[in-house]
């Protein structure tokens, strides 16, 4: 998918797709930050969750954007 071209629904659904994949990662240990990443952002189960907002809140910019059109 061309993001520049992407419609606020593929959008949408992409962003949810990217948090379902950080979900996974975080819930089967495999997302780690690098070693001096932890000293700024805690640990990589924080950060996800500081992604995760980030997402959502793209996802509702997208969902009002979608309902004006």
């Amino acid at each position: 998918m061309n993001i520049e071209r992407a419609t606020a629904d593929e959008l949408y659904r992409l962003l949810l797709d990217v948090q379902d994949q950080l979900n996974e990662l975080m819930a089967d240990d495999r997302l780690s930050l690098a070693r001096d990443a932890e000293q700024s952002y805690g640990t990589a189960r924080n950060a996800v969750g500081v992604v995760v907002r980030h997402l959502d809140a793209a996802r509702q910019v997208l969902a009002v954007l979608e309902t004006t059109d």
